[in-house]
């Protein structure tokens, strides 16, 4: 099956089929660059150590930039 799109009536692509193997090839991909590395946890338990244990949402980009730019 090759992947289709569906457009509206401007012709405008709405939406994708795309093969079932694809999707969770796409969606695998998608997990393994979610996991988190050692690093990325060793930041934030430097993180959670400076707060004395008390930790407010901050984005993974924020977290980054504190502790790579040192």
């Amino acid at each position: 099956m090759a992947t289709q799109f569906i457009t509206n009536d401007k012709g405008e692509r709405t939406s994708v089929i795309i093969p079932i193997n694809e999707y969770e090839d796409m969606l695998h991909q998608h997990h393994l660059s979610l996991e988190l590395t050692d690093d990325y946890k060793a930041m934030i338990d430097k993180m959670l150590a400076e707060e004395d244990g008390n930790a407010a949402y901050v984005s993974a980009a924020s977290i980054k930039k504190k502790f790579m730019n040192k």
